[in-house]
């Protein structure tokens, strides 16, 4: 049954559409009658700063206007009705393929991005019945690592994460009802250890890929693997998780790493953003810069602008 009658619905819809869009139009049509069409005409003429009537039309080309509202807004409800249905079929079929105790519809994916040793990252990408939740990604940047161990960067991940939500943390609040881990069965192990140890038990599993680096399968922290390239609409879920969260995990580690470089050359005098980029782009890297020559410098950006750089990295050459 719903909620509230045709009426209660359309008049509620005008109110909210037209508060949040701030233009107005001359005349508004309706499908059916509301009892506050006259309060509500006062209220939009109020605010547009001109008269807006309420009509229900019952013959002639504002009807016509009309069905035709009607009939697209009723095949736009039966699509969004079908991909609902269709992203809760599949969420059963995974909780089925997991033996998980329920539907997840909750699910948070990590990853890691690194550059050797420096600028490690984590992300978190949440999918919410089988779509991403934007608002709730997170990032993470890795603090106490001093060498390259994907282990400890998700643990480390993991943990901040899951301590945030035992403190009501508000931007942590939720709690997932499975964790996909970008990653083999020791990956997965490592994160339900590190969960075990705050006293959080969630359903872990790594995202194993396959030569083409597409999730070919859901592993578990004890090592047993759960194919799923047998079920396409599953299958598309999981890489469809597995492609975001690597693409979150990349696109945060490498605006890290422009941040830095940009850093490194904006304080010097002559050099603004066009010779910067120049650098930059021949160069690649500060620690290239820095062992630069003037001469080589010069082939790049004018010579007040390379001597500046080369003075900024050799004071005691000047």
């Amino acid at each position: 049954e719903p909620l509230e009658d045709d009426a209660e619905a359309v008049s509620g819809l005008v109110c909210q559409y037209y508060a949040r869009r701030g233009a107005w139009p001359g005349t508004v049509l309706l499908s059916c009658d509301i009892e506050d069409a006259e309060p509500l005409s006062r209220m939009l003429s109020e605010a547009a700063g001109k008269k807006v009537s309420i009509e229900t039309p019952k013959r002639g080309d504002r009807l016509r206007l009309v069905e035709a509202a009607m009939t697209n807004a009723g095949e736009e409800s039966a699509r969004a009705a079908t991909a609902v249905q269709k992203a809760l079929k599949t969420l059963e079929w995974l909780q089925r393929m997991l033996e998980l105790p329920s539907p997840p519809e909750r699910i948070e994916a990590f990853d890691i991005s690194n550059m050797g040793n420096e600028g490690i990252v984590a992300a978190m990408t949440v999918f919410v019945r089988g779509r991403p939740l934007k608002r709730d990604y997170r990032k993470f940047r890795i603090r106490g690592i001093i060498a390259q161990d994907d282990y400890a960067s998700m643990r480390e991940a993991v943990t901040r994460r899951f301590e945030n939500y035992l403190k009501n943390e508000e931007k942590f609040s939720q709690r997932p009802d499975l964790l996909l881990i970008d990653g083999g069965a020791n990956h997965a192990a490592t994160v339900k250890q590190a969960l075990k140890e705050i006293g959080i038990f969630l359903p872990v599993f790594g995202m194993v890929k396959d030569d083409r680096h597409r999730t070919r399968a859901l592993v578990s922290p004890e090592g047993d693997e759960t194919g799923i390239s047998g079920n396409p609409a599953v299958f598309a879920l999981i890489g469809n998780i597995q492609e975001e969260t690597h693409r979150f995990a990349i696109e945060y580690q490498r605006s890290l790493r422009i941040s830095g470089l940009r850093s490194g050359l904006d304080d010097i005098p002559g050099v603004g953003e066009k010779r910067r980029n120049a650098l930059l782009k021949h160069f690649k890297t500060i620690k290239a810069i820095k062992a630069a020559g003037y001469e080589e410098l010069c082939a790049i950006v004018p010579k007040n602008a390379a001597r500046a750089v080369y003075a900024h990295y050799h004071p005691e050459k000047e």
